[in-house]
């Protein structure tokens, strides 16, 4: 079965930032070949950057068209800054007292008594005894009082913002309120800014965001070009939750026993300039065996950082990058700073596996078994660029699996309401690439791909990295302005703050690259960025880096130079922070 992938360009200009988010790329199942690599648009520092032209791959031709992606170039100021603290337990009949870590402090630190611990997706605490709320929930802001129950709460200090709780109960689930026991109030992301309906290109501006469109007859339609337009009563858009920054439940930490969700994934082919800003620490591996001018970056990106290349002992990880939905990629926290997007999932890990399409998994011996394997989140499959897979569980038009027990909406049937906002057992899609996607079918990342979609499931899982967390520094950095991205992170893999220390002592802390537009949330650029007029910085530099648990690790003197001695590696300077989570 063949699949449909395309992907539009998004742009922002600033005085120091030109990036293009995608282009599009339209591919074919291969049999008996090998994968073709489209590493198509030109891509200057920039979020997620599909493949211009076809790709095909049969009986071993390959076919690779469009311009050649340009990493690192630096990004402007400015943008919502993130940290990740808070938490909550909650209590039935009992006091719960929660002490919420400030800017850079310790994990949290919960205790109750006579109330059990929130659990969405089973009971399990982990490490710095925040509850872990199944594969993708969490615990909620400021905390939720329970019947009978009363709460109370310190003062939280997260970047700045300071919010004292005393007595009310606060969520950041979609708007649930608390039960009894307490008033609730929910901090909800800001209202979007008016946008130029001409920067969504094909699709339709709804609500700020810019959302696909198709045509309610057809289930295979990518447009309104077949039955009779935008506007036209056959047309449908999607819902614009599914095109802004989702809000889904918080995940402060993450066990090795997360409980399993059902789904489906496409692929999309071969990039190293994904929306997270990693580079080619996103794709190469030592296995996979490249056609294009991939095979020449990726042997002396290896050869310059080993542990970046080099997999758990029992299974594979890198070349094995996703891209869930956008609204997935893109979240609103609301125990972070910030009023829109500020939250990215750029990082996370899950174990995958390919199932029947009833959802049984095959057996070791079985025609169709592969050994599950690992992903890390690299870029966005947002909701603007494909309304059949990027749009989110329940908001898709699935026709093409049909026959897949889990497929679509929810497992089980009836699918949600068409607006409704993402539960905690709600699947994510994952478009993954042609090397993760080769693995899932045939067990090796050189394998053909006879199917465009397969059913899967999957669970988030801590990073199983090699070595230490690095940082890919941009070019142009120096005392005044630098970025980086946050790469081969442990444990949730997710940084939800960044620091860089100042020669006086203090930490400064940095903030989400801001050039993106708006109206196409989905698209934001991963690397971390210096704000304007903070500083002067002497080397070295020291970095802090915070998890959404809480916890954090400092980076001491981690920048020692802002240019690698090897000139021939400015474009990938990867820095070895010296630390792990």
């Amino acid at each position: 079965m063949s699949m449909l992938r395309s992907r539009v360009a998004g742009t922002a200009i600033s005085a120091l930032l030109v990036w293009a988010c995608s282009s599009a790329g339209t591919k074919s199942a291969g049999s008996g070949g090998q994968v073709a690599t489209n590493s198509g648009g030109a891509s200057a520092g920039g979020a997620s950057s599909g493949q211009t032209g076809a790709k095909t791959s049969q009986g071993g031709a390959s076919s690779s068209q469009g311009g050649a992606s340009i990493s690192g170039v630096t990004s402007s100021q400015g943008g919502a800054s993130n940290s990740s603290q808070g938490g909550s337990k909650t209590s039935q009949g009992g006091t719960v007292s929660i002490d919420i870590a400030t800017a850079g402090g310790p994990s949290l630190d919960q205790t109750g008594q006579g109330g059990a611990s929130l659990s969405q997706g089973g009971n399990k605490t982990s490490v710095g005894g925040v509850p872990a709320f199944g594969g993708m929930g969490s615990s909620v802001t400021g905390g939720r009082s329970a019947a009978g129950g009363t709460l109370a709460t310190g003062t939280s200090s997260i970047g700045g913002v300071t919010s004292s709780i005393g007595g009310s109960s606060s969520t950041g689930q979609g708007g649930q309120s608390a039960d009894t026991g307490g008033t609730s109030s929910t901090r909800l992301p800001s209202t979007r800014p008016a946008a130029d309906a001409g920067s969504c290109g094909n699709w339709a501006l709804t609500e700020g965001v810019c959302c696909a469109q198709y045509c309610t007859a057809d289930n295979t339609s990518e447009s309104c070009a077949g039955c009779g337009g935008p506007g036209a009563a056959g047309c449908e858009v999607v819902n614009a939750k599914a095109c802004t920054s989702g809000m889904w439940p918080e995940v402060h930490s993450v066990t090795d026993d997360e409980p399993w969700h059902y789904s489906r994934s496409t692929h999309f082919g071969l990039t190293d300039s994904g929306a997270c800003a990693f580079g080619l620490y996103g794709i190469c591996n030592k296995t996979y065996k490249f056609t294009s001018g991939y095979a020449e970056k990726c042997d002396a990106f290896c050869n310059a950082y080993p542990k970046l290349c080099e997999d758990p002992v029992d299974r594979s990880l890198h070349g094995n990058f996703a891209a869930p939905q956008g609204n997935y990629y893109s979240q609103f926290w609301p125990s972070l700073p910030g009023d829109n997007d500020n939250y990215l999932s750029c990082g996370e890990c899950y174990e995958l596996v390919r199932t029947q399409k009833d959802g049984t998994e095959y057996q070791p011996g079985d025609t169709g078994y592969t050994v599950p394997i690992v992903i890390q989140v690299v870029d966005s499959c947002p909701c603007a660029a494909n309304s059949k897979w990027c749009c989110g569980s329940g908001r898709d038009h699935c026709g093409e699996v049909s026959d897949f027990k889990y497929g679509c909406q929810l497992p089980p049937s009836p699918p949600p309401p068409k607006d409704h906002d993402p539960v905690p057992g709600e699947s994510i899609h994952f478009d993954l690439s042609d090397i993760a996607m080769a693995r899932l079918q045939t067990g090796d990342p050189n394998g053909a791909m006879v199917d465009g979609v397969v059913p899967t499931k999957y669970r988030r899982i801590p990073c199983p990295v090699a070595g230490n967390m690095y940082f890919w520094l941009q070019t142009n950095a120096n005392e005044y302005y630098f970025s980086f991205s946050v790469v081969n992170m442990a444990g949730l893999g997710a940084p939800a703050k960044v620091e860089a220390r100042l020669p006086s002592g203090d930490w400064v802390l940095l903030q989400r690259n801001s050039n993106y537009t708006m109206s196409r949330p989905q698209e934001r650029y991963g690397t971390w960025v210096l704000p304007q007029g903070q500083g002067p910085f002497s080397l070295p530099v020291s970095i802090r880096v915070t998890d959404g648990g809480g916890r954090a690790v400092v980076a001491e003197g981690a920048i020692k130079s802002w240019t690698p001695a090897d000139s021939s590696m400015a474009q990938t300077y990867y820095i070895d922070s010296g630390v792990q989570f």
